[in-house]
C-alpha cells in the first residue's frame, strides 16, 4: 500500500485525536478487554483493516464519526427498529422539518388556506410521531422543541383563519411554554407577540399592548428581523389603544429596521419571515385606528408597489380593506363599496372564513351608516347573499 493512501485508521486516529482519547483509552471504550492499544495502532497505520460494518458503525457512535468518512449510510439494514434514534439521522430529519416550516411560511403568503392547512398538518403529524416514538437525542433537543415551538404558531394561524380564536391563544400559550423552558428569546418574543396580536383582535387593547411590550423587551436579544416582525404589531396595538406617539415612534423603529435589512428578511434561524409590505400595511392600519384615512390612502402607491415586490399574495388580498374603510371615514361610499367587492372577490382566492368574515362586517358598518339604500351597496349586498 502507498504511504499516503487513504485508509479508515487515518479518519479513526483523527477523530480520536479530536476527542482528546489515547489509543489506550478508545481501547477501553471500545468493546473493553477485545481490543488492544495495539491493535488501534495497527488500524490507524493501516497495517490492519476494518471490513465489518457493523464494527465501523460501533467506532462510528462512539468516536462521534460522521457514517459518509466510512462511505456508509445512515441506514442499517441489520438494525431497523427504531432508525430515528441516530444523532446524525435525526438532525437531517430536523433539517427537513425546518424546510417544511419556511415553505409552509411561503404558503401562507402565496396558497388558499386549505393548501396550507394541509402542510401544518403535515407537521404536526409529525411531531405526533416523535413525541410517541422517537423522541430526540439530548443534545437536539433544544432545536427540536424550537420547531415544535413554531408548528404551534402555525397552527394558532390556521385556527385564526378558521375562527377558531381561543385555540390559537391554547396554541400561542403553548409555544410561549416551550420558549421559556428552553430560554429561547426569539421563541418567547414570537409567542408575546402572537397572544397579543388575538388580544387586540378581541377588543382587550390594553392587555394587547401588554403582550406585546412583554415580546419587544425579548427582542433584544434576537436578530434585527425579529424585532423589526414585533415593532410592526406592536404599533398596530398602540393605534388600537389610540396612543398615536407611541404608535409614531413604534411602526418608525420597525420601517428603520426594515429599511436596513432589504425588501424581504427572516430566516429558519429566527423564524421572522417578514417583509417591507407588511410594516407599510401595518402603518396604514395604524392610522385608520387613529381617524387618519388620507394617510392611509396616500400611502397606497408605495404599499402596492412593495406588495408587488414581494410577491405577497396574502396582502394583496387584504389591503384593499385598508382602502373600503379609508374611504367609508371619508364619506366617499361608492369607492368604499368598490374596495369592499374587490377585498371580497380576493377574499375567496383565499379561502379563508376569517377574510370573508371581515368583508361581511365592512359591508355591515357601511348599512348600519345609513347607506343601505345606496345603488352599489344594494347590488353588493345581493351579490353576497347569491354567494
Amino acid at each position: 500500500m502507498e504511504e499516503n493512501s487513504h485508509h479508515h485508521g487515518q479518519v479513526i486516529k483523527r477523530y480520536r485525536e479530536k476527542m482528546g482519547w489515547t489509543r489506550p483509552q478508545l481501547g477501553e471504550k471500545w468493546t473493553p478487554n477485545e481490543v488492544s492499544w495495539k491493535y488501534i495502532a495497527k488500524i490507524e497505520s493501516g497495517e490492519k483493516h476494518i471490513t465489518d460494518s457493523s464494527k465501523l458503525r460501533e467506532i462510528s457512535e462512539l468516536l462521534d464519526i460522521p457514517l459518509w468518512e466510512f462511505g456508509l449510510s445512515e441506514y442499517n439494514p441489520f438494525n431497523i427498529t427504531d432508525p430515528s434514534q441516530s444523532t446524525h439521522l435525526y438532525s437531517e430529519n430536523l433539517e427537513v422539518v425546518t424546510y417544511l416550516v419556511e415553505q409552509t411560511w411561503y404558503l401562507r403568503k402565496v396558497a388558499p388556506m386549505p393548501e396550507v392547512e394541509k402542510s401544518v398538518k403535515r407537521l404536526q403529524d409529525m411531531f405526533k410521531f416523535y413525541q410517541t416514538h422517537a423522541p430526540p437525542p439530548l443534545k437536539l433537543e433544544r432545536e427540536y422543541l424550537r420547531l415544535f415551538a413554531q408548528v404551534h404558531r402555525l397552527a394558532a394561524i390556521i385556527d385564526v383563519e378558521n375562527q377558531r380564536y381561543p385555540l390559537a391563544i391554547r396554541h400561542f400559550e403553548n409555544m410561549l411554554k416551550i420558549g421559556q423552558g428552553i430560554e429561547d428569546p426569539t421563541t418567547i418574543a414570537l409567542a408575546f407577540m402572537g397572544l397579543g396580536t388575538e388580544y387586540e383582535r378581541m377588543g382587550k387593547q390594553q392587555e394587547a399592548v401588554d403582550y406585546l411590550e412583554l415580546a419587544r423587551d425579548q427582542t433584544f436579544q434576537t436578530e434585527r428581523s425579529v424585532a423589526c416582525l414585533v415593532n410592526s404589531y406592536l404599533a398596530r396595538a398602540y393605534a388600537s389603544n389610540h396612543e398615536s406617539q407611541r404608535f409614531l415612534r413604534a411602526i418608525d423603529t420597525a420601517q428603520a429596521i426594515a429599511d436596513s435589512l432589504g425588501e424581504r428578511f427572516g430566516s429558519a434561524k429566527d423564524f421572522a419571515y417578514y417583509t417591507m409590505s407588511g410594516v407599510l400595511a401595518e402603518r396604514s392600519y395604524g392610522y385608520l385606528e387613529l381617524g387618519e384615512a388620507q394617510k392611509s390612502l396616500e400611502m397606497r402607491g408605495e404599499i402596492t408597489k412593495s406588495i408587488h415586490i414581494n410577491e405577497n399574495t396574502w396582502l394583496h388580498a387584504w389591503i384593499p380593506l385598508d382602502w373600503a374603510r379609508a374611504y367609508f371615514m371619508t364619506g366617499e361610499i361608492e369607492e368604499s363599496i368598490l374596495e369592499t367587492r374587490e377585498f371580497y372577490l380576493r377574499a375567496k382566492l383565499l379561502q379563508s372564513p376569517h377574510t370573508f368574515s371581515r368583508a361581511e362586517a365592512m359591508l355591515k358598518a357601511i348599512e348600519q351608516a345609513g347607506y343601505e339604500d345606496v345603488s352599489a351597496v344594494k347590488d353588493f349586498s345581493d351579490e353576497m347573499e347569491d354567494e
